[in-house]
């Protein structure tokens, strides 16, 4: 009687160990040989979830900050099964950072034009970054859509703000370069498209001006307005590939290294100051930030604090002047925190391949806020 009893036991023991392992293939552990997956399909063998954690030994020796909100060894509440803390994939050549917060539609779009580009057989990453609303809840669909994203070019994390990070978070904490970064890196919000030669152009402009302490980055951007209030579309004379202009485009930005981690360090302090404003004279923006000041949506404009801080250190940023108005992104301006509601889509995107971007000048054009040609 006592033997049947143990035999009892011992079935009941393995039937339960059974019904665990058989569990944990639905969570997305380490213990997931079989890859079966309760959300968001399968795991795709370039979605990389596990590399170097923001709380491990060896991040902090790469001397890096962990993103916005995250706090080290704590899980972050109601992601889906199998969703980890943000990781840090090290050593590629460029690092495309998706910033995005509940247009799961726009995000597709986006991500199928990056599969579409030409890397140059780089190595390149694309960080997902979703954000939360004030109630600290994320969008499921945005989450599937980059769950279910196949980078065929390189590798794809998904990073969920642990908490509402806000425009300000997702756009100035995503990259954290520092000193030895030797990385191409570029920030787009989920309503662009690019072009499939932007990482092409990326490159040369990178290798030609890196150098410069007085470019702050590159734009991809071809379609926009003069931030002083001159009439018609910022452009400059046909015969200039590219020119600087005091105005940062947001369109898709390729920030230079030194010139981020200098603004990042500036605006960590002066944001602290709650009776500084970054108000720069004889722009529009600023009238769009006392605007929104007034409103309490101020926010929204983290663009202004960039603006000033360029303003402050005599800085420029590179923008195309492709032929017909195009551009390495096009924004569908859709209804979010830039636009009320869905307006014409500013593009087009080139579609080939200028010759001219082989032999960039040595001394590019300079535009003022009007769009005049002036002397630096």
């Amino acid at each position: 009687m006592g033997r049947m009893k143990a035999n009892d036991n011992g079935i009941k023991i393995i039937i339960w160990v059974v019904a665990m392992f058989l569990l944990l293939q639905f969570l997305d552990y380490d213990w997931n040989i079989f890859n079966f997956h309760l959300f968001g399909g399968s795991r795709l063998n370039n979605d990389i979830h596990r590399n170097i954690p923001y709380d491990s030994s060896e991040f902090r020796a790469r001397q890096i900050d962990p993103p916005l909100n995250y706090e080290p060894n704590a899980h972050i509440a109601i992601i889906p099964f199998g969703t980890p803390p943000p990781v840090h994939i090290p050593d590629v050549d460029a690092r495309i950072i998706v910033i995005t917060f509940n247009r799961s539609h726009s995000l597709r779009r986006l991500l199928e034009s990056l599969n579409k580009v030409d890397y140059l057989d780089d190595k390149v990453v694309i960080e997902i970054w979703i954000d939360r609303n004030k109630d600290n809840e994320f969008d499921e669909k945005s989450y599937v859509t980059a769950k279910n994203f196949n980078f065929d070019k390189g590798l794809k994390t998904i990073n969920i703000q642990k908490k509402h990070a806000g425009i300000y978070g997702q756009w100035i904490w995503t990259w954290r370069p520092t000193k030895d970064t030797k990385e191409i890196c570029v920030i787009l919000e989920d309503d662009l498209s690019v072009s499939t030669f932007f990482y092409r152009y990326l490159k040369k402009v990178h290798a030609q001006y890196d150098h410069r302490p007085e470019v702050n980055g590159y734009a991809l951007q071809a379609a926009s307005l003069k931030h002083g209030g001159g009439k018609g579309p910022l452009q400059a004379p046909d015969e200039n590939i590219v020119f600087l202009y005091p105005v940062l485009g947001s369109w898709g930005f390729s920030p230079s290294r030194d010139n981020w981690i200098g603004f990042q360090n500036w605006f960590r302090e002066a944001h602290k100051n709650q009776t500084f404003l970054p108000l720069v004279p004889g722009i529009l923006p600023t009238l769009w930030y006392k605007k929104e000041l007034k409103a309490g949506t101020h926010e929204n404009i983290w663009t202004m604090w960039q603006i000033y801080y360029a303003y402050s250190k005599n800085e420029r940023t590179l923008y195309p002047n492709f032929p017909n108005k195009t551009g390495m992104t096009i924004n569908w301006r859709e209804n979010g925190l830039h636009f009320s509601k869905a307006v014409e889509v500013a593009g087009p995107l080139v579609e080939s391949w200028d010759e001219r971007i082989e032999n960039l000048p040595d001394e590019p054009v300079h535009l003022d806020v009007n769009g005049t040609i002036v002397k630096y």
